[in-house]
């Protein structure tokens, strides 16, 4: 009797990547230029604590437990976070350029009256956060035109009215079907994403903020050839974009922070970043950028979430029904 030699698919894919050629571009922070041109925001929006150096004051101090008045100014601004990333993703294709999609970020967030968070928030030069490929985080956008298969991270954070809302996306670029697609990306993207989804899952009062990093920790373990890049933590926000707790994405049982129990009124974002290398990251030479140490791709996608009593709201869930004007704003673009 033959016997027929049966190779799982985990370990078939794990052989099959160990020897796929390098397909992507490996982006230096000095590759491309970005355009000089400051983004300019009309007077009349408000801008955020931190840019009148108030943040050292009474303004640091916010409250952890959110009341309702604070939970629906959360609410506004993480819909229209919602409403401009949604928009924007539509315009994410091969040839457009990274500063491209940050100029409409900075013209959907004026039009729909929120000053884009990440713009000189130390000193960050724009409007949002554009990381390709091997870059891990705080991406700046340039010149470079998107190609096929490129990993694109989208972050897109707001002020608006007094409160900060936060989420971001990745998206694998595409040319209508004229390049086959990478299925590398397509597996880190897909898990970076469930990744998110089951840390929030396991979100409700009552119960230690660790085990958001022991979630993502025991579902990464099941991907093949992905790590947790632990320098990324997430955040409580509300009227600071970054509040306590800080959220990490992996289990530390030594960190404070994480035995602090989740109460009815906490708002934060959870934000994994998932790499296919090693999880090693570095600051690239303009000293904010972060890329991974061995070029590897990542992924990430964040929520913020509010608990309630009896789990979890995600303020940054789904599409919206607003309809931002953007072509009446025009004048106040540069």
């Amino acid at each position: 009797m033959i016997k027929k030699l049966l190779i799982s698919p985990i370990v078939t894919r794990t052989l099959f990547r160990k020897n796929s050629p390098r397909t992507y571009d490996i982006i230096t922070s000095s590759a491309y230029k970005t355009n000089n041109l400051p983004r300019v925001v009309p007077k009349e929006i408000p801008r955020p604590n931190n840019l009148y150096n108030l943040v050292s004051g009474p303004y640091r101090a916010s409250t952890i437990i959110k009341n309702q008045w604070q939970l629906e100014g959360i609410r506004a601004a993480c819909r229209r976070a919602r409403t401009i990333i949604d928009t924007v993703s539509e315009s994410v294709q091969v040839g457009v350029t990274t500063d491209a999609i940050d100029k409409l970020v900075h013209e959907l967030c004026i039009s729909l009256g929120c000053y884009p968070a990440p713009l000189h928030y130390e000193e960050f030069p724009r409007s949002c956060c554009t990381s390709v490929n091997n870059i891990a985080l705080h991406g700046i956008p340039d010149g470079r035109p998107l190609k096929a298969n490129d990993v694109l991270k989208l972050d897109v954070s707001v002020y608006y009215n007094g409160f900060f809302g936060d989420v971001s996306e990745t998206y694998l670029v595409s040319d209508n079907e004229k390049t086959s697609v990478d299925n590398d990306a397509l597996y880190l993207i897909t898990h970076a994403r469930r990744c998110r989804d089951r840390a929030i899952a396991v979100c409700r009062p009552g119960i230690e903020f660790s085990v958001i990093g022991r979630a993502c920790e025991e579902y990464i373990k099941q991907c093949t050839g992905l790590k947790l890049v632990k320098n990324a933590c997430g955040h409580g926000l509300g009227e600071q974009l970054h509040e306590p707790p800080q959220i990490l994405h992996y289990y530390d049982p030594s960190e404070k922070q994480m035995q602090w129990t989740m109460q009815e009124g906490m708002v934060f974002a959870i934000e994994p970043v998932v790499t296919e290398g090693d999880g090693r990251v570095k600051m690239c030479d303009d000293d904010i950028q972060v890329c991974t140490v061995d070029n590897s791709r990542c992924a990430q996608f964040e929520h913020t979430i509010a608990i309630t009593s009896n789990g979890y709201e995600i303020l940054t869930e789904g599409k919206t029904d607003m309809r931002p004007n953007v072509l009446e704003k025009k004048a106040v673009f540069v």
